[in-house]
């Protein structure tokens, strides 16, 4: 239910504020796709390669739209490493790292939600300097929406027995988040 939580908040903030994520119709596309996937796993234990083949397809709707990763930056002496048609390979890899890192540390009571909360704090702050403030924006809010989950997820405020668990379908959608963040905003630098 953390993920579904989680997911029911981000079409909040979006009705609050809908200038704060571009292309939020293209991203709650793959997010549902995602969340929905993610359910069905929790709920059946569904194999590895649907799900691989589900982010594998998330990603490619994701880079069709135009995003993907062109550059890594002036990494090499201070020239710039442009990937061309090998950006896609890394967006995908970056993809699916991303989501499977985020549900691999999942199943270790507050892990996750600390996980969450220290990644959108430090992109708040990452986007927040880089004059991207409605992206940090968008940071914070996911961090505040994860605090609620953490605090449910370690039994505080009522104990052991209501116990609220982030699941595959939470824990996909916010690694998918995160990575969907960071290429947004590389996209416009």
């Amino acid at each position: 239910m953390g993920g579904v939580s989680i997911y029911l908040a981000l079409w909040i903030l979006y009705a609050l504020h809908p200038e704060w994520l571009p292309d939020f119709s293209l991203y709650m596309v793959c997010v549902s796709a995602l969340l929905f996937v993610g359910v069905l796993d929790d709920r059946f234990d569904l194999p590895v390669m649907p799900r691989i083949f589900l982010q594998a397809l998330v990603a490619s709707i994701m880079m069709y739209s135009g995003l993907h990763l062109a550059s890594l930056g002036n990494i090499l002496f201070c020239y710039e490493l442009v990937l061309g048609w090998a950006g896609y390979a890394v967006t995908l890899l970056a993809v699916w790292g991303a989501i499977n890192a985020f549900n691999m540390v999942d199943g270790i009571d507050g892990l996750l939600g600390a996980l969450s909360c220290v990644t959108f704090g430090a992109l708040a702050v990452m986007f927040y300097l880089d004059g991207e403030h409605e992206l940090a924006q968008w940071s914070l809010c996911l961090l505040a929406a994860s605090i609620p989950y953490i605090l449910l997820n370690l039994g505080i405020p009522w104990g052991q027995k209501f116990k609220v668990f982030m699941g595959g379908a939470g824990s996909t959608l916010i690694g998918f988040t995160v990575i969907w963040l960071l290429i947004v905003a590389t996209a416009r630098a």
